[in-house]
């Protein structure tokens, strides 16, 4: 006999936003929405149902990300989507939660702000060199986050939530690019980024390894909503720039259009840089009060690791053309996002010279990358360099190098 699906509410903190049956799979039907709330909806889901199924499936960990398949099989869960039900949705990343229909449990007895939980999604140390020893000072239950990378949220001996970001492959590259970033933007006097902090973790085979982490920005009052959902409120066209459509939606909420630029501006000059592959929509968001349901501006900058052309071989970071590389953001040719840029003069040339030393603490065999990266880095700053003194270098053909 098949199994009954079960009514659940979504939740906004208190507010029933709406009635929906999720099956044991941990797929919805039936919504009913409470028009008495409707403000309170999930924006990205406001469209329409399609859309909700979407924003939904969203907030799963993805199927992708590296150990889930294992760990969810050790968790007797049939998918990423039946572990979220599990774990009535919970997020620290916004205040939407699902309540089942037949129990009277309220936001204060499970919101992962205040409540200790415990993340079942791996296992991690930290060597005695550094302040914070995570065997000792953290709690450990289940959450939700966005990414395909090993990630592990903790909490605090101060009651701080703090997230755990591993790597792909035998290289620690990728956490060490989020280290590099944060240096970037401190040299710059850029203050909205989300600072990273080296830890040590176990890998695979009980072997210690580098990773990073960084505290989480969202809270009770804080919530983040991403360009992918805002971007949802709106229809766009197949292929077009994402840019104008999500400079608009940023606007009818009440963001100011110099807040905007410049934000935007910074960023895609930054990422420039360090040559990110991966600014996509779930990497940029706006925070907003889950009370007043106010706009509070941009997110801090953060998940810079896929950058530094860390999935390229050694052998082929010679032949990289620096004018022709992809990227996941607004559209695809890097270079042509400097065309939306309007102040060009936000990063300062002089105090974007880098020190490459923190690359010497990826494995042994990775280190020969250092003075390529350098290279590569160093005629990204040439580009900008010329950028800022007016050549729209996506036309500069004379060099493709």
């Amino acid at each position: 006999m098949a199994a009954m699906n079960r009514e659940y509410y979504l939740m906004h903190k208190d507010i029933p936003v709406c009635l929906m049956e999720i099956s044991d799979d941990g797929s919805i039907s039936r919504v009913r929405r409470n028009k008495t709330s409707i403000e309170h909806f999930p924006l990205g889901g406001q469209m329409n149902n399609m859309r909700f199924h979407e924003w939904w499936n969203d907030r799963a960990i993805p199927k992708t990300r590296h150990g889930a398949k294992t760990a969810l099989q050790r968790l007797g869960y049939s998918s990423t989507n039946s572990a979220l039900v599990n774990n009535l949705a919970l997020s620290l990343s916004d205040c939407y939660w699902i309540r089942p229909r037949d129990e009277m449990i309220k936001w204060s007895d499970v919101n992962l702000f205040t409540n200790d939980f415990v993340d079942t999604f791996g296992d991690l140390t930290i060597n005695k060199d550094h302040v914070i020893d995570l065997r000792s000072m953290t709690r450990f239950n289940c959450a939700t986050s966005q990414g395909e990378l090993q990630k592990k949220w903790c909490i605090a001996g101060d009651g701080r939530r703090y997230l755990i970001k591993g790597n792909y492959g035998d290289s620690y590259q990728q956490s060490l690019n989020e280290l590099f970033a944060a240096r970037l933007h401190e040299q710059q006097g850029f203050r909205h980024f989300t600072s990273y902090y080296p830890v040590r973790m176990q890998i695979d085979g009980n072997i210690e390894g580098l990773g990073c982490m960084s505290y989480d920005f969202c809270s009770e009052e804080i919530e983040c909503i991403s360009a992918w959902e805002l971007l949802q409120t709106i229809k766009t066209r197949y292929n077009e720039s994402l840019y104008h459509p999500f400079k608009t939606v940023c606007m009818s909420l009440g963001i100011d259009e110099n807040e905007f630029t410049d934000f935007i501006d910074y960023q895609i000059m930054t990422d420039y840089l360090i040559t990110n592959a991966d600014r996509h929509m779930n990497n940029i968001a706006v925070m907003r009060n889950p009370d007043t349901l106010e706009i509070l501006g941009f997110a801090p900058i953060y998940d810079s690791g896929n950058s530094m052309f860390y999935n390229i071989p050694y052998d082929e970071l010679s032949h990289i053309r620096l004018n022709e590389i992809k990227t996941h953001s607004f559209i695809a040719p890097e270079v042509r996002l400097l065309q939306y840029v309007r102040n060009r003069n936000l990063v300062d040339i002089d105090k974007a010279v880098m020190d490459f030393s923190l690359y010497e603490q990826d494995v042994t065999e990775r280190r020969i990358r250092i003075p390529k990266l350098k290279e590569l880095y160093e005629r990204k700053l040439d580009k900008l360099a010329a950028f800022q003194r007016g050549v729209d270098i996506w036309k500069d053909n004379r060099s493709r190098r």
